[in-house]
């Protein structure tokens, strides 16, 4: 059975849902690796949503709203072009946005399966990071937590 490991870090809509703004991808038995960071119109926000945004940025991914190199409506696309039969992410939330995208691939929340906390498993310094993230914190991009989760992963599966 191919499986992946995907960590994502989402912003808020006008509406208050979650949308993709960084994702990575990684294949746990061949260690191959995808990275996207997604445009997301400012034109969707309102007054609450940018406040949040803005605190989301400064204070945890420090991703601003103008770093991209996907447009958003390519999101669906790129999900269902994968070829894996299970994906392993990290909290409920994240399960919930991708069964939205692909509710033919079986989702499976790590945590269930009795994953710590990341701040527990990102503690290796070795592990690679986006470029968007060399300068600020690497243990908040998606890039180094797919490898710490799939190093956790390896050794308690």
């Amino acid at each position: 059975m191919s499986s992946a490991i995907l960590d994502m870090q989402c912003v808020l809509d006008v509406n208050n849902k979650y949308m993709v703004k960084e994702m990575s991808i990684l294949d746990t038995a061949t260690w191959t690796t995808q990275h996207w960071l997604f445009k997301n119109s400012k034109s969707m926000q309102d007054n609450k949503s940018r406040k949040t945004n803005k605190w989301l940025e400064r204070n945890y991914h420090q991703l601003s709203i103008d770093y991209v190199n996907v447009e958003y409506d390519e999101l669906s696309r790129l999900l269902n072009s994968l070829k894996f039969n299970c994906i392993y992410v990290k909290g409920e939330q994240k399960k919930q946005v991708l069964m939205e995208y692909i509710p033919h691939v079986a989702i499976i929340n790590i945590e269930d399966l009795g994953s710590p906390r990341l701040d527990q498993i990102c503690d290796d310094e070795t592990l690679p990071c986006c470029i968007f993230h060399m300068e600020y914190n690497p243990k908040q991009c998606t890039f180094y937590k797919v490898f710490a989760l799939r190093k956790w992963f390896v050794n308690n599966s």
